[in-house]
């Protein structure tokens, strides 16, 4: 059993999606994970047959959207990005909306929580079909309460997948959002059990991990628990340095931890 590491590609320098990959492998990554202009980048992963271990985000508006139409370009997009994830033996990260949030001043949806979840549900279950149709996955990702307010935790996630009602859809780990919301992160994952099926990795700052103070051992302790074998990806908002320098030295203490683990 092993885990394999991927990069999102807007850390990875090239002109093209094959350039960004080279890089990453460079790093010591074993894939990419496609966040930049993604339905494009997919299509030239597909064409040049680049590891992929998830597409995130890149799309117009959220299942949640305010705005009718901004809805209705998540929706269209999703679709599509769905259908090349099938294509490419992966799954699409998916957050009901990011920026917008009740727990904080005149920023919520102008709706209830609970009609909030009922469009998400809504438009989960849809997508879940048309998952299933290609091959994909869906992962839905918990985000901290100060970047919306429908899903904070892996056990909403969980609750949500459950009223979805599809084996297309897994729920996921951001150790920069557990850090945050999750009294106890590895509990959480093995709630989770089979239905966790993406991580994603950074330090308590979003730098590379090994910059900050997260405790990884206990979430990689807890993957080896529940037979994962997905990938984990490095989402992060910046790097401590020049990424040349600075990434290899990252996964190799990763690395590490995961043999520590038995993940590796």
């Amino acid at each position: 059993m092993s885990i394999r590491l991927a990069l999102q590609d807007r850390f990875a320098p090239g002109d093209d999606v094959r350039a960004k990959f080279e890089s990453a492998r460079r790093y010591g990554f074993d894939a990419i994970e496609l966040s930049v202009d993604p339905i494009v980048a997919a299509r030239d992963a597909l064409r040049d047959r680049v590891p992929v271990s998830a597409i995130t985000g890149g799309y117009r508006g959220w299942l949640i959207d305010p705005d009718d139409g901004a809805r209705r370009a998540a929706r269209e997009d999703l679709a599509t990005l769905v259908d090349l994830a099938g294509e490419l033996g992966c799954g699409c990260v998916v957050v009901p909306i990011w920026g917008r949030t009740r727990n904080l001043p005149n920023i919520g949806t102008g709706r209830s929580r609970e009609e909030d979840e009922a469009l998400f549900v809504d438009a989960m279950r849809e997508l879940a079909r048309r998952a299933q149709r290609s091959g994909a996955r869906l992962f839905i990702e918990p985000l901290n309460r100060y970047q919306n307010d429908v899903c904070n935790t892996i056990a909403e996630a969980l609750r949500l997948r459950e009223r979805i009602a599809s084996d297309a859809v897994f729920v996921m780990g951001d150790v920069f959002h557990m850090n945050i919301e999750e009294s106890d992160p590895a509990k959480a994952i093995i709630s989770a059990g089979r239905w966790f099926g993406h991580l994603h990795l950074a330090d308590n700052q979003r730098m590379e991990p090994g910059t900050g103070h997260l405790d990884l051992p206990p979430v990689f302790e807890a993957l080896a628990t529940i037979a994962y074998d997905g990938y984990a990806s490095y989402e992060l908002a910046r790097t401590s340095g020049a990424p040349d320098a600075v990434l290899p030295l990252s996964v190799s203490r990763v690395r590490d931890l995961m043999r520590e683990a038995t993940l590796a």
